[in-house]
């Protein structure tokens, strides 16, 4: 009976840790000219105090900062343009308590569910 009670906590709390993640937030990413990128308000309603923490991914996995981007407002369809920091980047888009994290590498966005990375398809 002690193995069954400890799986069920265990899967609480996996579920609880991957749950805090909001699948409603979208953005997309375009490459921009000089070795920037272009993200956009991917979504249908309007943002406040949205705030856009970019990292660059080193080669042994580990995150250096490279942008923390606050607006007070970001409109669907808007775009913000934020340095290309390296090959791989990850970015976390922080809005009404909301959170959503998304990696770009090789001109292709994913959203990021742990260290799972799905492809986000183009509309």
């Amino acid at each position: 009976m002690r193995n069954p009670t400890r799986l069920l906590c265990l899967l609480l709390l996996a579920a609880a840790a991957t749950g805090c993640d909001s699948v409603d937030l979208t953005i997309g990413v375009s490459p921009g000219n000089d070795g920037s990128l272009i993200v956009s308000n991917a979504n249908d309603t309007e943002w406040i105090d949205a705030q856009l923490v970019v990292e660059t991914v080193e080669s042994d996995n580990s995150t250096a900062p490279c942008v923390d981007r606050t607006l007070g407002s970001w409109q669907p369809g808007e775009t913000i343009t934020i340095p290309a920091c390296g090959n791989k980047i990850r970015l976390t888009l922080t809005t009404g308590g909301e959170t959503a994290r998304f990696a770009y590498a090789n001109g292709q966005l994913f959203r990021r569910f742990g260290r799972k990375e799905v492809p986000v398809a183009e509309p």
